[in-house]
C-alpha cells in the first residue's frame, strides 16, 4: 500500500483523482447518494413510526388524545418563548434607540462647544 501511494505521489496525482480514476465507468456520481440517503433516512422513519403505532401499548383513542395533548402543550410553550423572544427584541431595540439617542445628544453638545471655541 505504500508503495502505491508514494508511485501516486511521484506522479503528482491527488487522491481524489486516484479515486475518480478507481471508480467503474456507468456508477452514480457522489452527488447523487445524498438523495437517496435522505429517501431512505425518510423510509425509515415511516416504517418505525407505522411499526410503533401497530404495537402500541395503548388503544387508538388514548393515543390520539395523547398526540393532542402534548401538540397543545408544545404548542403553548412555542407561543410563550415566541412572545418573550418579541419582548426582548422591543427592549433590545428601545435600548439601543435610548443609547443612539443619548450619543447624538452627546455628539451635539460637542459640536456646539467646538463652534463656540471657534468663534
Amino acid at each position: 500500500m505504500d508503495n502505491r501511494r508514494n508511485d501516486v505521489k511521484d506522479l503528482g496525482i491527488t487522491r481524489r483523482e486516484e479515486n475518480r480514476r478507481a471508480r467503474p465507468e456507468g456508477l452514480v456520481s457522489y452527488k447523487g447518494y445524498k438523495g437517496n440517503e435522505l429517501a431512505s433516512l425518510l423510509f425509515g422513519f415511516g416504517v418505525g413510526i407505522g411499526l410503533a403505532i401497530l404495537f402500541a401499548p395503548q388503544s387508538g383513542e388514548e393515543t390520539r388524545d395523547w398526540i393532542s395533548s402534548n401538540v397543545e402543550d408544545k404548542y403553548r410553550l412555542v407561543r410563550r418563548r415566541g412572545r418573550r423572544l418579541v419582548f426582548e427584541a422591543q427592549d433590545l431595540l428601545d435600548r439601543g434607540e435610548h443609547s443612539f439617542t443619548r450619543a447624538l445628544r452627546t455628539g451635539r453638545s460637542v459640536l456646539a462647544s467646538v463652534a463656540d471655541k471657534l468663534d
